[in-house]
């Protein structure tokens, strides 16, 4: 097996396409409830989701703020904007959802106007997070939200032949994110933008099995991609994948991320 001549977390089409199986499997579909139960969106409001990847979230929520509501979704590669549109039109929310190619940083959204703002798996990969986050807060009326969910890589574990190895693996595809370590500095990021953190909760990935299609399953090979873009070897990589790929007998796997999650009012 030869490595990737790409960047494997580039949001291209065929990352479009692997998003949509990972974030449809059923650990990712009861994130997002817990996300949407935090974020309490309401009918009638007016909400604006950042990184709308492949607009699963963005469909939910249309239908918690429908019938007189609107979601405005934005996201920076066109890819999955298109994946998103393709999503809405099936679901036939579009007169619900706009869609738009846009910049966290640099929010074309009048001030004063957002119920709630969403970003999930979005605000780690902005190298400007003070600005992102601002921009956000900006956006929002007075009592509005901000609801954030990220991973903390330090919280992302196999169980496996080599630990070391394992941990070289995450820390790599940590060092994709701007902010691997994103969580344990939000409150002070909210609070420094003039938002007050009234919940936040957590909501844990445990796979004690192997299932094919679980989503810690379906990490490996991202995992995989981006360890050998950080120095590893392609066979060792690949050794590593083999090993929790192998790992099928009953108490042989074990994988567990932790998803964190914190909502900022104005």
């Amino acid at each position: 097996m030869s490595a990737p001549q790409t960047d494997p977390l580039a949001f291209d089409a065929a990352m479009v396409e692997r998003l949509d199986r990972i974030y449809s499997s059923p650990p990712i579909v009861a994130q997002r409830a817990r996300f949407r139960e935090l974020l309490a969106a309401r009918p009638g409001e007016l909400g604006l989701e950042v990184g709308c990847g492949v607009g699963h979230l963005a469909c939910e929520l249309a239908r918690e703020i429908a019938p007189s509501g609107r979601i405005v979704a934005l996201d920076n590669s066109l890819d999955m904007v298109r994946g998103s549109q393709a999503r809405v039109a099936k679901d036939g929310l579009t007169d619900l959802i706009d869609i738009r190619v846009g910049d966290a940083t640099a929010l074309d959204v009048p001030s004063n106007t957002v119920d709630f703002v969403a970003g999930v798996q979005t605000y780690s990969y902005v190298n400007d997070i003070e600005r992102a986050i601002g921009e956000a807060a900006r956006v929002l009326r007075m009592g509005g939200r901000l609801a954030i969910l990220e991973t903390d890589w330090d919280m992302c574990i196999y169980e496996s032949n080599d630990r070391a190895l394992t941990r070289r693996v995450i820390d790599a595809r940590a060092a994709h994110c701007a902010h691997p370590y994103l969580p344990r500095q939000l409150p002070r990021l909210l609070r420094a933008a003039g938002l007050s953190l009234v919940r936040w909760g957590a909501y844990p990935i445990i796979e004690p099995r192997y299932e094919p299609d679980s989503f810690g399953v379906g990490f490996v090979g991202i995992a995989r991609d981006a360890a050998i873009q950080h120095g590893v070897s392609v066979e060792v990589a690949d050794t590593w994948a083999a090993d929790i790929r192998s790992r099928t007998s009953e108490g042989e796997y074990f994988f567990c991320m932790n998803r964190l999650i914190f909502v900022g009012q104005k």
